[in-house]
């Protein structure tokens, strides 16, 4: 059964037009919620609220958020470049992030692995680099 929050991200009024991959981001942006006023005009201007939504009904409570955080588990993550700190390690545990499958080749590799181990997330390294500068 789909979340009240899923419903709502879901059921973004997106004008016609905007493309796939654009309401993907429009949708990870109103999650987060934290938009400068600029971007936030530029947010709203994909949206239709000509059927009477206005900018405050399309904000997301600090509380909807964190029920909806509480909710995520077993989420895998994957990079095609190392994780080079074990921060994103940190974030990753908020979101209900299990499983995580990266390159490796960092000289933090032991640091991302422990931290990894810490939150009980299963760290698959590939060897395999995709990403290049």
């Amino acid at each position: 059964c789909l979340s009240m929050l899923m419903l709502q991200v879901l059921g973004l009024p997106f004008k016609q037009g905007v493309g796939r991959q654009v309401k993907v981001n429009a949708r990870v942006r109103f999650i987060e919620g934290d938009m400068t006023d600029e971007e936030r005009q530029d947010w709203l201007s994909l949206m239709d609220t000509k059927n009477g939504e206005n900018d405050a009904s399309l904000k997301l409570s600090w509380q909807e958020k964190q029920d909806w955080l509480a909710t995520l588990q077993g989420i895998c993550l994957s990079s095609d470049g190392f994780f080079p700190y074990p921060d994103s390690i940190h974030i990753a545990s908020k979101h209900g992030v299990q499983y995580i499958v990266h390159p490796g080749g960092s000289v933090a590799d032991e640091s991302v692995a422990l931290a990894a181990d810490k939150y009980g997330m299963y760290l698959a390294t590939t060897g395999v680099r995709l990403f290049h500068h």
